[in-house]
């Protein structure tokens, strides 16, 4: 039985571009890849009319990654800002929205506030045909952050109270190596999966090195995922600076193990 091609991408913030144009023509025409994940920071509300017009050019997918920390909102002004988030991914045509679970003093109360945003805010990405990642990051005991999402524990209420098709998980695996525990997130919450990081690290911290320059088993992790049936996105999370070619290793490994998963 035949798969469903790989969705490969990059982060704009791991590549030089100078213009948004040359943001799509090198994802395309240099990388070989259909995606790109834009910040928040890195584009202005000016910006949005022409991502969408470009990747219909260019025939690339789009995700928004930003930043806010829901929970330190409240709910009400989390929700509303979860809200400006979707109308921003509607301009721009991106179907995927990528968001820390944020941090919170109370760690408990933190994912219960989360929890309630998602479940008032989910019926409206439906309605959008936009997919609300939520993604895994450090322990939250790490330098005393708080950080949300660091285990699988912290996303598994959420998503079985929530239960909606728009409301999803993005694994990063640098993060997850962080707490020894990528292997849990891939069993766990492989579900939920819409989305992923590929960044590598020596394990304490969220270096973002270059693929396999870190202690990532990408070989183990990646065929994990795959086996899961995970078609993507698989994206790019390393810095260009670190040389193309670690690009171009990354994208051979995960072809070559997909075609063994046959």
């Amino acid at each position: 039985m035949s798969k469903e091609p790989l969705l490969l991408g990059i982060s704009c913030l791991h590549y030089e571009w100078n213009s948004l144009d040359e943001a799509f023509n090198r994802c395309v025409e240099e990388f070989g890849l259909e995606l790109i994940e834009f910040s928040t920071g890195s584009i202005s509300e000016e910006d949005y009319d022409v991502c969408r017009t470009l990747s219909e050019k260019y025939s690339v997918q789009l995700g928004l990654h930003a930043w806010d920390n829901l929970p330190a909102m409240g709910q009400d002004d989390g929700e509303t800002q979860a809200l400006k988030l979707l109308n921003v991914c509607q301009q721009m045509g991106s179907k995927y929205l990528i968001l820390h679970m944020g941090s919170h003093p109370n760690r408990k109360a933190g994912i219960q506030l989360i929890t309630d945003i998602c479940a008032r805010i989910a019926p409206d990405f439906e309605d959008n045909n936009v997919l609300l990642c939520l993604e895994n990051h450090y322990p939250y005991e790490y330098k005393e952050q708080n950080e949300l999402g660091g285990v699988p524990d912290d996303f598994l209420p959420l998503f079985n109270l929530v239960n909606s098709p728009s409301i999803r998980f993005c694994l990063d695996y640098g993060h997850s190596n962080m707490a020894d525990n990528t292997d849990d997130f891939i069993a766990c919450l492989h579900p939920y999966l819409a989305y992923t990081h590929i960044a590598d690290n020596m394990g304490e911290h969220d270096e973002h090195l270059a693929f396999g320059e870190g202690t990532v088993d990408w070989q183990h992790v990646l065929w994990a995922t795959l086996k899961t049936g995970f078609r993507g996105p698989y994206v790019i999370e390393f810095p260009e600076l670190h040389g193309i070619e670690f690009f171009t290793k990354f994208l051979q490994t995960i072809k070559e193990l997909d075609r063994n998963s046959l």
